[in-house]
């Protein structure tokens, strides 16, 4: 899952204009912060990572709290500091789930609050998710998936972002 986000983001972000102003070595370090986005899920509970039906409230509120949790945790983590892909991760890690119309969390930011390299590998993510088999649902065909995103099924997304 995390080399198929960090390929999607790069190919992304060195293949559409949403990369534009980034240089060669920026999207490196997006694409490699990339794979660090669900660190967070260490902090989750077993029982709710890998439940095979759908998530209560409850559940689904603790879910949530990894966008946090990673950002925390990479935050702690003093020889990343150095890396060009600190900044991208910390900030990946807690807005890969922000959505475009605000709905999205920890923090509801909209629109371009959400830098775009959060809003790629949200994109990525989404993706890669529809595509694989996980526990709680079979792989989705790909024009399907396309689809699901493309209509607002699986979240909002820039409508450059979707072009």
């Amino acid at each position: 899952h995390v080399r198929r986000i960090h390929d999607i983001t790069k190919m992304v972000l060195e293949c559409t204009r949403l990369g534009d102003g980034l240089t060669a070595e920026d999207i490196d370090d997006i694409a490699l912060a990339s794979i660090m986005h669900d660190v967070g899920k260490i902090a989750i509970p077993d029982a709710i990572l890998c439940k095979p039906g759908r998530l209560t409230a409850e559940e689904f509120e603790v879910m949530k709290s990894h966008t946090v949790r990673g950002a925390e945790l990479l935050e702690h983590i003093p020889q990343m500091r150095g890396m060009g892909a600190y900044r991208y991760a910390i900030d990946i890690a807690r807005h890969h789930h922000e959505r475009w119309d605000g709905h999205g969390y920890p923090d509801g930011l909209v629109g371009d609050q959400i830098s775009i390299w959060a809003q790629v590998v949200s994109l990525a993510d989404v993706y890669d998710a529809l595509m694989s088999k996980r526990v709680y649902k079979d792989a989705f065909p790909r024009e399907e998936a396309l689809a699901m995103i493309r209509d607002g099924a699986c979240g909002v997304f820039n409508p450059e972002l979707l072009d």
